[in-house]
């Protein structure tokens, strides 16, 4: 609970030679602090951090008196007692020098008065030596003792000293004297009478009613007497019985204990027996291997011991060097032995922090440290002076709210305190605020993050993320710790919004909502009152114990959080004696005050105008007198619903009130229960005015309790987490007092208890605890090294200590409750607590975590455990759904010798596997493979892994798929069958190394699918080239032999079987063959693209030889709407016009282009480019434009001359131009080209067409005077068509569909790209897919289908889908054009050879059947020789006849079969 935080500090001092530091101690109050050297003695202020006043002897004094060794201050701070190495007690007197001041700080403090004040003021004073004393037998040790000093001698006395130097020999002891005896009682006394026994170390109990010694043979004890003057003849000495070799004391006043360090390293905690007054071990304290190797032996015997201010803290440091910090009850807090406290890696070799002397300062934020002198071999002679005298640092401490005001409130928030700021986290939570709510001052409304909650109040300002992992830092005003510092007490209110601190006097308060501090607006007021027993929130009031300066009277006051804080709104309740604790249960104030009574107030709101009122009544009054020892060992207390045997269930919830009384005295846990038998208690009784509330004897709940939790509320699902206590012990751990419900059919057997204390370890310091969440949040010390640059760092921060800095730490503990619990046999109790936390995201978790620790402790044992767990856990784990899941990942997480171990109790692997193949759970499937090649053969994984790739193939796992391929690949051929291989990680990219080329943006953004097929696919050619034909082209050729490097060879796959892994090659080849023609002939396009892309299949060389096999369409409608459905496109419709207006289908689609630069001579095209007149292209009404192109074009059939070569010509030419979307608008007449432009607002396709010539046949339809468009109505319904172009799906879904559509046109399977261009609506695609088949030598019996899968389209769209009628009706001419195609097949005849010298132009037949066109749709220009069009030479013929009997061939041998 206490966290170094920043930079230590170097307080430096005037350095001499050979001065060497020797000791600090502070005063009562911790405002003066003395540091001694050999020769000198240095008085500092705490704040500001300065040096006031020194004294320094002469060289002679130190000569004769000797060296400066140890001091003790007087109670009122106006003497200092110095001891010397020559036996000699030196007497400074410290003197204030009238009412002036040394330093004096200006601060303008912004109130009303706005006066500048003096604050922080650093007093003149004087020291001077005013007396010496000899002690014969020199001084062992020193302390003060009420107005004197208790002086150990080397003769074995302890004298009492005044402070003017008389010793008082009737009262001094002598330790001959002394009875010692383990108890008080009847054990057996012995006195020490061997000579040479004196006291070496000496520390005064105030509270325990004695001294804790220790002696000069290292035995230790304590030192008692009957009455308070500690007369010799009464003392009585009890030992400490396994102290043999002391070293160090510090005893703790509040907790009443004694610390003891040893000369081992370790240190022992003592506890005072109440009744026997014997010394009871309460702890150790002593480092573990993990802190460093064999770290006792080496950090040395302990030389300091020292415990915080509000006793929560001791701080314990080694001879070697190092610092630890323990909690009250021997948690690990701190420790810079094995952490990165020092430059270099033997930091602890070089003595980091080797501490001398160490001293807590105010309120525990800081502590000072004197380190011993470090040998220097530097050749300065100032840095040896520095360096051999030693330091003076301060480290800067955090600590917890609860060391100081352990409210209810503050255990509900990870909340600590520093010097000046506050650190806060409240979870993740979002503070959202209404702006006239700020305004007015009322408070903020907490809702969930707005993902979980989008529908909120759309009136409400900024939100603030107040929680989360971070720290939210509060730095408190200037203003007010000008003259308040430091930061006494704080608390937060149980939302987490508002925040309240209380310094020196007065009080403040801030809001996280607003970011404001409020503070006194009349500063009398403030400097008028003192908070010495705690604050708190209720509501929005808070609660203030006070002594008010004014009147001389103890005050608890009320101050509303709205209003501004001023006494004029508070409401003050006089109480007879001191304050110590309050704290609030519901509307019930609970106060606890010096006379050990707890009083309970009943707190009322009252909302009186201008500003709400809070009204105390009291309700009872309650003393602890018989079961606290002293008013400051009451460590907390607070109400609970609670009770030591379960609630009835015939009472109803709204009696859920105060049932119980818990106090922590001293550690010591007691519950005083309500008396339910007394009558006045029914609820008629209770509801008409607060009544008192008689409690039983107290019951003794649990020892070594530093924090204690209760929760507040109470949750149906969740009854046994929300009613248990929760108890934080130190070293022992967390321990949970848990309810336990019995059921209705069992009986309640009167030897069972109702609730069941059950203890259990943990990683981090509990701080704060979310009982419905299961979860306990904490902080931890880190540090931040940095190597020096500059001298001045070095010599600032030579000790090695880096920046501190704190983290907040989590850490579940569901699985130590239900380990505990399957432990003792409360199996059903622990089923019915974890079925009530299933819904916790880390459930999972919590049961792998409790499978781990359980095999771990009892794999490992080295003897036989007679009644083991692991079954106990094993069947637990098998009630829930995670089964399978959790013991997976418990085995991967564990070393493989503790398998055997583990899978004897859950079960065979392969029968694990089995369960989760027919669950479906193939993640889970995945990683029992892993378990099974480390257990079994490769022949038997392989076996799995093909098992678990068909299951993930059926049901689309394609990145478990991609894994399970690669897995598959890694298990070699050979791998020896007889005995298990080492594990073969699946993601390894040392076994699977993935590509190594970069693939490049444009290529990773056109593909729609997955990144990885992108880079398998980036080479390829986008062109639609006839594969029957070899290539005529340098570029064609590297385009084909990479086309052709990408398909695997089956026959060469066959024939390599014999070597190396061909065979396992070929088989997974043959898996992934048969699962995408499964999905082919399914017709599920989008699965098979994903399929290609995460296993890299060779999708276009395996259509290309699937064409008229499985890629064939043999229900184009149901083919059409699957795809629709996989691709979530949506049909087309037209809502708001009647289909039966639509223009006839000769008419409907008809689009006219221009270019948008309307001259051809911008183009740099002529009307006859080539030999090929535009204008008779377009009387052949063959069009052409890029991809992208969505307006409706269709052209007449064409004619059998110049079918394909117009077509291939004027594609080429106006693929130039740059591609955008068409808007389709009306046809009109054109004027003479070149003098008139007609300029489309988006134009895809440049065109420019003659006088007298059109777009749409002027021989076959007309003139476009005449064009059916020029009326209203259906310039209308064109309007509605181009609307209807908008509507479309998801643009990944076009991505798709417009990638899968290149694919199938490039592998010419060309039915499915028809269906794919239907699905998009793009009469370009469906005109290139009709022009590839007309100029490709396509099998007759595809294009046959594909104009029957048109028909069959039409007939659909006119009786289920009327959307689809206005497109496929522009689709006529297409389908006209395949119907000449397949007419024209049966008459065509083989073409004659011609020369090839000859450069005459090609027959229609001979273009139809030899030339190899390719159109480049979206991959920039083309040069001339690719847009001419190519003819075969003479040997054309042999060639192709020679690829197509390869390609017979090839399919005749593609039929194979696996065993």
């Amino acid at each position: 609970m206490y966290f170094p935080v920043g930079w230590p500090k170097l307080l430096s001092l005037p350095s001499e030679e050979e001065d060497v530091l020797q000791f600090v101690v502070a005063n009562r109050d911790k405002t003066l602090f003395a540091v001694l050297t050999s020769q000198a003695v240095y008085v500092w202020f705490c704040k500001p951090c300065v040096h006031v006043v020194s004294y320094r002897r002469s060289d002679d004094s130190v000569i004769v008196l000797g060296k400066n060794q140890v001091a003790e201050w007087k109670p009122d701070s106006t003497a200092l007692a110095v001891t010397t190495s020559g036996g000699h007690l030196l007497f400074y007197k410290i003197d204030h020098e009238g009412s002036g001041s040394l330093y004096a700080q200006k601060h303008h403090r912004h109130r009303q008065d706005s006066i500048e004040v003096d604050n922080h003021l650093v007093p003149a004073m004087k020291i001077s030596i005013a007396g010496t004393l000899q002690i014969h037998g020199g001084i062992k040790s020193m302390v003060c003792f009420k107005d004197e000093l208790m002086v150990s001698s080397g003769h074995g006395i302890l004298m009492r000293v005044r402070w003017d130097g008389v010793v008082n020999d009737k009262m001094s002891i002598s330790i001959n004297t002394i009875r010692f005896s383990i108890d008080l009682q009847q054990s057996r006394q012995t006195q020490l009478d061997q000579p040479g026994v004196y006291f070496n170390q000496i520390e005064y109990c105030p509270l325990l009613g004695g001294f804790a010694v220790i002696l000069g043979d290292g035995r230790a004890g304590f030192l008692t007497a009957p009455s308070a003057r500690f007369e010799p003849q009464s003392v009585h000495g009890v030992w400490a019985q396994e102290v043999t070799n002391g070293s160090c004391i510090a005893a703790n006043h509040k907790y009443r204990l004694i610390a003891y360090g040893c000369k081992n390293g370790q240190g022992i905690v003592y506890t005072v027996d109440e009744i026997t007054g014997s010394l009871l071990v309460s702890h150790r304290l002593a480092l573990s291997n993990t802190d460093y190797p064999d770290a006792c032996n080496a950090a040395g015997a302990v030389t300091t011991l020292k415990w915080t201010p509000d006793g929560c803290a001791l701080a314990m440091s080694w001879q070697n060097g190092g610092l630890a910090l323990w909690s009250v009850f021997g948690a690990k807090l701190l420790c810079t032995l094995g952490g990165d406290y020092g430059f270099s890696q033997d930091a602890f070799r070089d003595n980091p922090l080797q501490i001398k002397a160490m001293e807590w300062g105010m309120e525990g934020y800081h502590l000072w440290i004197t380190t011993t002198p470090k040998k220097s071999e530097k050749n300065s002679s100032d840095l040896r002076s520095l360096e051999s005298s030693g330091d003076l640092l301060q480290l800067q401490f955090v600590k917890s709210a609860l060391t100081v005001n352990p409210c209810r409130c503050n255990h509900e928030h990870l909340f600590l305190q520093g010097e000046d700021r506050l650190y806060i986290n409240t979870g993740d939570t979002i503070l959202k605020t209404n702006t006239e709510q700020i305004a007015s001052g009322g408070s903020p409304v907490r809702e969930m993050p707005p993902v979980l909650n989008s529908a909120g109040p759309t009136t409400q300002g900024p939100s603030l993320l107040i929680g989360n992992k971070q720290w939210q830092i509060i730095q408190l005003p200037l203003g007010y710790l000008s003259t308040n510092w430091p930061i006494k007490y704080a608390a937060v209110d149980r939302a987490g919004h508002c925040v309240a601190v209380a310094g020196k006097t007065g009080l403040a308060h801030y809001a996280l909502f607003t970011r404001r501090w409020k503070l006194f607006g009349n500063e009398t007021q403030e400097q008028d009152m003192v908070v010495n027993g705690g604050l708190c929130w209720w509501r929005d009031f808070i609660i203030v114990a006070c002594y008010n300066l004014n009147e001389s009277r103890d005050e608890i006051r009320l101050y509303p959080r709205v209003s501004n804080l001023d006494n004029a709104f508070a409401t003050i309740t006089k109480v007879p004696y001191q304050v110590l604790l309050v704290n609030v249960f519901r509307d019930i104030l609970i106060v606890f005050c010096a006379d050990y009574h707890v009083t309970m107030y009943n707190i009322e709101r009252r909302d009186t105008k201008p500003n709400p009122t809070g009204v105390l009544t009291r309700i009872q009054d309650l003393s602890l007198a018989n079961f606290v020892p002293h008013p400051s060992s009451l460590i907390s207390l607070t109400l609970t619903s609670l009770r030591s045997e379960t609630a009835s269930s015939k009472m109803p919830s709204s009696s859920r009130e105060a049932e119980s009384l818990i106090v922590n005295v001293a550690g010591r846990l007691l519950m005083l229960q309500r008396d339910r038998s007394k009558p006045q208690y029914k609820e008629k009784d209770r509801k008409k005015a607060p009544q008192e509330l008689p409690f039983l004897a107290p019951v003794v709940l649990a020892s070594s309790v530093e924090n204690m939790w209760a929760p507040v509320g109470y949750s149906k699902e969740k009854p046994h987490l929300m009613e248990a206590l929760w108890l934080g012990c130190g070293a022992v751990g967390m321990k949970v007092w848990l309810p336990l419900f019995p059921t209705k059919e069992d009986k309640p057997h009167s030897f069972l208890a109702k609730r069941i204390m059950l203890p259990f370890k943990l990683q981090i310091y509990p701080l704060a605890v979310l009982f419905a969440d299961a979860v306990v949040l904490g902080a931890a010390n880190d540090v931040l090294t940095f190597d020096p640059m500059s001298p001045g760092l070095v010599l600032s921060c030579q000790q090695g200590l880096p920046y501190c800095v704190m983290e907040r730490t989590t850490q579940i503990y569901l699985h130590h409750i239900l380990r505990q619990l399957l432990r003792r046999n409360l199996g059903f109790h622990a089923l019915d607590i974890a079925r009530s936390c299933t819904s916790l995201p880390y459930f999972s978790h919590v049961l792998e975590l409790m499978l781990h620790e359980v095999l771990e402790a009892e794999a490992t044992a080295s003897e036989p455990i007679p009644d083991a767990l692991l079954p106990r856990v094993v069947a637990f784990i098998h009630e829930f759904p995670q089964f399978l899941q959790t013991v997976v990942h418990c085995a991967r997480k564990t070393e493989i010798a503790l398998w055997p171990y583990l899978f004897a109790t859950v079960g065979n692997p392969r029968d694990l596997f089995e369960e989760c193949i027919q669950s479906e759970a193939f993640e889970t499937a995945a990683s029992y493979l892993i378990i099974l090649q480390n257990l079994e053969n490769p022949k038997v994984s392989r076996h799995h892994a093909t098992q678990l790739l068909d299951c993930t193939l059926d049901h689309g796992k394609w990145e478990l798929c991609k894994d399970l391929v690669r897995f598959l690949r890694a298990i070699g051929p050979n791998d020896p069958e007889s005995s298990p291989r080492p594990t073969a990680p699946i993601n390894s990219p040392a076994i699977f190394p993935h590509s190594a080329t970069t693939p490049k943006a444009e290529s990773m953004t056109a593909f729609p699918f997955s990144p990885a097929l992108a880079a398998t696919q980036r080479n390829r050619s986008s062109s639609y080239t006839n594969p029957n034909f070899p290539p005529t082209s340098a570029n064609d050729k590297q385009r084909s032999s990479s086309a052709h490097q990408q398909i695997p060879d089956r026959k060469s796959s066959v024939h390599r079987k014999d070597s190396g892994g061909s065979a396992d090659e070929f088989f997974l080849d043959t898996i992934l063959t048969r699962h995408a023609r499964k999905l082919l002939s399914i017709g599920k396009l989008k699965d098979l693209g994903l399929f290609a892309a995460h296993l890299e299949f060779p999708l276009i060389g395996w259509l290309r030889k699937e064409r008229l096999r499985v890629a064939k369409v043999e229900d184009p409608v149901e083919s059409l709407k699957k795809l629709h459905n996989d691709f979530l496109w949506p049909l087309p419709a037209f809502p708001l016009v009647s289909v039966s207006h639509l223009p006839p289908p000769k008419y409907v689609g008809r689009l006219y282009s221009q270019s948008s630069s309307g001259s051809a001579s911008q183009t740099g095209l002529d009307n006859n480019v080539n030999g090929v007149s535009i204008d008779d292209e377009v009387d052949s009404g063959i069009l052409a434009t890029s991809g992208s192109n969505h307006g409706y074009i269709s052209s007449p059939i064409p004619s059998s001359k110049s079918r394909q070569q117009a077509t291939t010509q004027t594609e080429d030419l106006l693929c130039d131009g740059k591609t955008e979307d068409a808007v389709l608008k009306p046809i009109t007449p054109i004027k003479a080209m070149g003098t008139d432009e007609v300029s489309l607002s988006t134009c895809t396709t440049t065109e420019m067409t003659s006088e007298n010539s059109s777009t749409l046949g002027e021989n076959e339809y007309g003139l476009l005077d005449d064009s059916p468009w020029s009326s209203s109505q259906q310039l209308a319904e064109l309007e509605l068509l181009s609307q209807e172009l908008v509507h479309k799906g998801p643009p990944q879904s076009e991505a798709e569909l417009r990638y899968l559509q290149k694919i199938f046109s490039e592998a010419t399977c060309l039915e499915w790209s028809l269906l794919l261009a239907v699905v998009l609506r793009d009469p370009v695609a469906v005109t290139s897919v009709v022009n590839t088949a007309s100029m490709t030598e396509c099998p007759l019996e595809m294009i046959g289908r594909m104009r029957e899968a048109l028909s069959f389209l039409e007939l659909w769209a006119d009786t289920e889908c009327p959307g689809y009628r206005p497109f496929l009706y522009s689709l006529k001419d297409q389908a006209q054009v395949l119907t000449a195609i397949v007419n024209s097949e049966s008459t065509v005849k083989t073409p004659s050879k011609t020369p090839p010298d000859t450069p005459t132009s090609p027959t229609p037949e001979a273009s139809f059947t030899g030339s190899e066109l390719s159109f480049h749709g979206s991959h920039g220009n083309r040069t001339d020789d690719e847009n001419e069009v190519r003819t075969l030479d003479g040997n054309s013929e042999s060639e192709i006849s020679d690829v197509e009997n390869e390609i017979g061939n090839d399919e005749n041998g593609y039929q194979c079969r696996v065993s």
